[in-house]
């Protein structure tokens, strides 16, 4: 039985966020405003009255800090309770920024802090080769298996930290994709979503669905995008993100079915224009500054 929701979450603002310089910064820390976001994020949760049975994070120290800082009250009511690093999870781009530590510098860092590294061997962070390099393909195929992860889990409210390019990967979602630097989440965001078990395609793919009176508050009213219109947003989103070098397109897929120029004549541009820019170059995350989450249930 899947969880009854999954409220997911983009780690809280970092070093790595202030500018493209920090790019270069291995596996950066929370900066003290991302700091007060898991605090403010925190109690607005407490707020909603979420009861959050089980937490997964990426193994990135940005998004572990900012799941214990989040949820530090849900795992001291819970002492069993322990964040679930999966590998999976980590950003998808192998920029310095988002590589993470080895192993052993992790578990000596966390060293008695409720963390689960069981999932993470001595090649979790290796970009170079192997399920994480940064190509696209390969990205899709890890958001997959993030996702049909937090399927088999049998708690009810599953919170999820990551990362904000990885989050268009693991929700299907591509609304907003070029907003910020390499995604359209805010820092220190949450979405709630719910496993749509409408058909046998939809539960093998482990298909993710917001909810909708959350993504009605957040999006201000606008429709959601249509099937295309996502794939086609998708496919914008991807060769942006290519030309900026946060992820890699196999030439095979270039050469694929979808080789052409961007069909952007086949965009509805009034309903999407408002959720991209073609900016090429973005040097800081426009989105890192916003407040915290307002789209709770």
């Amino acid at each position: 039985m899947a969880p009854k929701q999954l409220h997911l979450v983009r780690h809280a603002h970092g070093y790595h966020n202030l500018c493209i310089e920090n790019h270069q910064l291995l596996d950066p820390l929370l900066t003290p405003q991302g700091e007060q976001q898991c605090v403010t994020l925190s109690k607005e949760m407490k707020e909603a009255a979420l009861s959050i049975d089980c937490i997964v994070a990426s193994p990135s120290r940005r998004a572990l800090y900012t799941a214990l800082l989040t949820f530090g009250d849900v795992l001291n009511s819970q002492p069993n309770l322990r964040i679930i690093a999966l590998p999976e999870l980590q950003e998808t781009a192998a920029l310095p920024c988002d590589v993470g530590l080895p192993l052993e510098e992790l578990l000596r860092e966390f060293e008695g802090k409720p963390i689960d590294f069981s999932r993470l061997d001595q090649d979790w962070n290796n970009k170079l080769s192997g399920p994480f390099e940064p190509l696209v393909d390969l990205i899709q195929a890890r958001a997959q298996k993030a996702r049909k992860f937090l399927q088999s889990r049998p708690e009810n409210d599953v919170a999820v930290v990551t990362h904000g390019a990885l989050l268009h990967f693991i929700t299907e979602d591509w609304a907003g994709c070029l907003a910020g630097c390499g995604t359209g989440w805010k820092n220190c965001e949450l979405r709630t979503y719910n496993f749509d078990m409408s058909s046998k395609d939809a539960i093998t793919n482990a298909t993710i669905l917001e909810l909708p009176e959350p993504f009605r508050r957040r999006s201000h009213d606008l429709q959601p995008l249509s099937a295309d219109e996502q794939l086609e947003l998708r496919e914008v989103a991807q060769r942006t993100w290519a030309a900026e070098g946060y992820l890699v397109i196999p030439a095979a897929i270039l050469l694929g079915s979808h080789a052409g120029a961007l069909p952007d004549a086949a965009l509805n541009l009034d309903k999407v224009a408002t959720t991209f820019t073609t900016s090429p170059i973005r040097h800081y995350d426009e989105r890192s500054t916003a407040p915290a989450v307002k789209s709770l249930m």
